[in-house]
């Protein structure tokens, strides 16, 4: 871990904090280390949750959203994320050969899912700033506005958690265990 960040246990973090990493433990059987960092601040526990949850109610189906978290990560060169995803991504049942594409920065198979990955990139990539002919390609794979927006909050979930793993250098969890990866490289600052 670097910048002073550890991670929290309940008896270790703010009581409110605490609170919602009980609720983890419950709903997940263990508490993911990018939480017990996130618990430093109760505010940004709730946040990420928030967006976690939010996110799930999204108009994609399981394996989009995947897909679109993939692909946000990758951009971020989130190495935690991109190893937990991977795993997460195999749950929602994505493809090995897709979930290879998008952790090599490839195109995948599928046209909509490509449309999904390229666009949810471009967003990354870009910070918002995608030209219309961005959005009219990724309508034409069968998207919408609603869909558009969707991307925005599966990107901030991933904000949150990319940026905070980056602060802290969060250790990966053992459920990841085969899932490593090995970031790009190129978003590293120069020493």
């Amino acid at each position: 871990m670097i910048n002073g960040f550890k991670l929290h246990e309940t008896a270790s973090a703010p009581a409110a904090s605490a609170e919602m990493l009980n609720g983890v433990q419950k709903a997940w059987g263990f508490v993911p280390n990018l939480h017990r960092v996130l618990a430093e601040s109760p505010a940004a526990l709730e946040a990420y949750n928030a967006l976690w949850d939010i996110a799930e109610k999204t108009s994609f189906t399981p394996q989009e959203r995947n897909i679109a978290y993939l692909a946000i990560i990758y951009e971020n060169e989130c190495t935690y994320c991109m190893a937990g995803h991977t795993n997460l991504s195999r749950m929602a049942k994505v493809d090995n050969a897709t979930i290879a594409a998008v952790r090599e920065g490839r195109p995948i198979a599928d046209a909509k899912l490509e449309a999904l990955r390229e666009f949810a990139a471009k967003i990354t990539r870009q910070r918002g700033f995608v030209s219309e002919a961005d959005v009219a390609a990724f309508k034409a794979a069968g998207y919408d506005n609603q869909s558009v927006l969707d991307v925005l909050v599966i990107a901030a979930t991933k904000l949150i958690s990319n940026y905070t793993n980056h602060l802290a250098d969060t250790p990966n969890d053992s459920f990841m265990k085969g899932a490593e990866w090995t970031a790009p490289g190129k978003l590293r600052p120069a020493a």
